[in-house]
């Protein structure tokens, strides 16, 4: 049988785990988007962004209302 306090620390490092993949794949999907920029021959630093990187829910609010997030 599994120790509570064992399954909780395993639990938080899988979690960390999952925020460390999310972190480099927002990195390279930023790379991506300043590639696609060069290809089309714009600039590679937008100087307003168009589109949310992510949408976060707020599950302490009521609602769980969510707000974007801009690169």
């Amino acid at each position: 049988m599994t120790n509570i306090y064992d399954a909780i620390k395993e639990k938080e490092n899988q979690i960390a785990i999952f925020q460390a993949q999310i972190s480099g794949l927002q990195a390279e999907i930023e790379a991506l988007r300043v590639a696609a920029r060069i290809l089309e021959g714009g600039s590679s630093i937008p100087s307003e962004p168009n589109r949310p990187v992510a949408v976060q829910s707020n599950s302490a609010a009521a609602g769980a209302e969510k707000k974007r997030v801009w690169p």
